[in-house]
């Protein structure tokens, strides 16, 4: 697992980093939990409407769904993204491996449609966890602190 995720990041940190968007929060999948996540967008580009990002994402261990820390590759279409507003809102979907921290559960790989608004500093994602061993899926609500898509449009004049 530590070579897996060493190398992961090492191929995060060859690229030139533009911006890294980040949230620490809550999410609710069947129950509550600490939710943590560090994306690094690759584009991060004002005028394309869609961007992807590599990251981690780790949740605190949730005997009722898979949690744990995931290597994660996300891809978003944003659907309001303008420099006049204070929002933004993306539809994404985000694949990744879950290394899974619970004795119920393996680590498995999962894919997660969803729903991000962000209006800095508060984020707000709806999805759907899809995880391919259980062959089943949960809804789920993240809330939290951070964000930074925000800053595409960031100019001093």
């Amino acid at each position: 697992m530590a070579k897996i995720i060493g190398v992961f990041l090492v191929l995060i940190c060859n690229q030139s980093v533009k911006a890294q968007v980040f949230s620490v929060g809550a999410k609710y999948d069947k129950a509550t939990m600490f939710q943590a996540s560090f994306n690094i967008p690759v584009l991060f580009d004002k005028y394309k409407p869609y961007d992807f990002a590599f990251g981690l994402d780790y949740t605190t261990p949730n005997a009722k769904a898979p949690s744990g820390l995931q290597p994660q590759f996300t891809a978003m279409y944003f659907l309001i993204d303008d420099k006049y507003k204070s929002y933004n809102v993306s539809a994404g979907v985000i694949t990744g491996y879950l290394f899974d921290f619970n004795k119920e559960f393996n680590n498995q790989f999962r894919v997660s449609p969803h729903v991000y608004m962000e209006a800095f500093p508060f984020t707000i994602k709806v999805g759907h966890d899809y995880v391919m061993p259980l062959n089943q899926g949960h809804f789920f609500i993240s809330i939290g602190i951070g964000g930074g898509y925000l800053f595409r449009h960031f100019s001093v004049m």
